[in-house]
């Protein structure tokens, strides 16, 4: 009976230890390109001190930095590390916030649960992602326009 008990839980902790070392494996590229990202945009001079990093995969993809520039200015800051023609950045006085590109979606959509919402940089200019799940449990993606909060792209019913 004991070696049942110790097989049991020799099992769980062996499954437990192989469960946190593929999570921890598996974030690995994302935090090394956010550390990346944040380091180049300040040295760059576009920011003075970064708050947070996220990544965007859209036609590019890109890590949104945010920040404050030398000014006091709330900054966001687009790297894309493959490319060779510098840094793109809004000030985020002059667009939409977070919560009103989802306040914009919850207004024509039936939203349940908000999974994030992630500014990135499109071809057609900055854009803020909504992901969330409808009341019907589809997983759904609309992209609302910095700037003015005007729809540009929607993905629905997944």
């Amino acid at each position: 009976m004991n070696w049942i008990k110790f097989i049991v839980v020799f099992l769980l902790l062996l499954t437990s230890v192989i469960t946190v070392t593929v999570l921890y494996n598996a974030d690995k590229p994302f935090s090394s390109a956010e550390k990346t990202a944040t380091k180049s945009a300040i040295q760059s001079g576009q920011l003075v001190s970064a708050s947070s990093a996220t990544i965007f995969h859209g036609t590019v993809p890109v890590v949104t930095v945010f920040g404050v520039d030398g000014d006091g200015i709330e900054k966001a800051v687009f790297v894309d590390e493959k490319s060779k023609d510098g840094y793109k950045e809004v000030k985020l006085s002059e667009g939409i916030s977070a919560k009103k590109a989802v306040a914009n979606v919850k207004k024509e959509l039936d939203v349940k649960k908000v999974l994030h919402v992630t500014l990135g940089l499109e071809e057609e200019g900055p854009v803020w992602e909504v992901a969330f799940k409808s009341n019907s449990g589809k997983l759904n993606y609309v992209y609302v326009f910095f700037e003015d909060g005007q729809w540009w792209k929607r993905i629905l019913n997944l």
